[in-house]
């Protein structure tokens, strides 16, 4: 019994610097946030908990509606097409053929590269005046670079999805691989020996066994495109902004009185996005049970 209650008392301990390190840089500041988002800011001048005129007023405007929609749009077309990229990627690079390993190595490059580091990529090669503008106007195919398609600060949000893509690819290549790496080749052997073609082979054997990986890359690429606010600030429109940009721009007003509009906004990201996520997890537990592997 005390040696029991001392593994315990060792496992605690050794997990208390990380949960301080949680409680303090984000359950701390998220619970003020809440608190504020409610009327209770007195470093404000606001006194006025509990209250929901900053809801009324955040949920109220089309601002907030039209922002909800980029948000979604901005976060879901990239999380979607990074999971089939990055998958596809690392099924390619899982069977072992002539340049798998350079693909493998040359994937993995933009991880070392940070967001912001990409979207300067970005607006050099994409923007009106960028170095693709440059190469086709030399070329003859547009009569000047201001002809280029608009690609960079427009309500499409190209430019956010290049620079999405462009680290998110890679992400989720890594973490399918690694799950790749772990099953083996013996599961595909098997099925292609039973007479299984490659789509089934991959159907039947190997995606219910990557599913995890794929479902626990996906998850956190949302997770961060969803409250990501840098890449759209920078690359995005002025008007749409996503839910992050215009809690920023709540925050940056002179009347400190708005902030709590600030907060709620970080509440509604949050709230959402986790409704989000646990609808995901729930949609791919059932999927799991009517396999019968739950």
């Amino acid at each position: 019994m005390n040696r029991r209650s001392g593994n315990t008392r060792a496992i605690l301990l050794g997990l208390a610097p990380a949960v301080l390190t949680l409680l303090l840089l984000f359950v701390g500041p998220l619970l003020l946030a809440l608190v504020q988002s409610f009327g209770h800011a007195p470093m404000f001048g606001l006194q006025e908990f509990p209250t929901v005129r900053f809801y009324r007023t955040v949920l109220g405007s089309r601002r907030f509606q039209a922002a909800l929609w980029y948000t979604l749009y901005y976060a879901l077309v990239p999380t979607i097409l990074s999971t089939v990229a990055g998958t596809a990627l690392a099924v390619a690079a899982s069977v072992r053929m002539r340049g798998s390993r350079f693909l493998t190595f040359f994937i993995r490059l933009p991880l070392v590269v940070p967001y912001l580091v990409g979207a300067a990529l970005v607006v050099a090669l994409f923007s009106n005046g960028g170095l693709i503008a440059r190469l086709l106007y030399l070329l003859g195919m547009i009569e000047a670079t201001g002809d280029f398609p608009r690609i960079l600060f427009s309500a499409g949000g190209w430019g956010i999805m290049l620079v999405y893509l462009f680290k998110q690819v890679p992400f989720v290549f890594i973490v399918v691989l690694s799950v790749l790496a772990g099953m083996g080749p013996e599961y595909r052997e098997a099925a292609r020996t039973l007479g299984a073609g490659p789509w089934r082979a991959f159907r039947h054997v190997v995606l219910p066994r990557i599913m995890p990986g794929i479902v626990t890359s996906s998850l956190l690429v949302f997770a961060f495109n969803f409250q990501s606010y840098e890449i759209p600030y920078l690359l995005g429109a002025s008007y749409p902004g996503t839910l992050p940009v215009e809690a920023l721009r709540r925050y940056q007003l002179p009347n400190l009185q708005r902030r709590p509009e600030a907060m709620a906004y970080v509440m509604v990201i949050t709230a959402f996005s986790g409704v989000v996520l646990f609808l995901y997890l729930r949609a791919y537990r059932r999927w799991e049970r009517s396999r019968g592997s739950l």
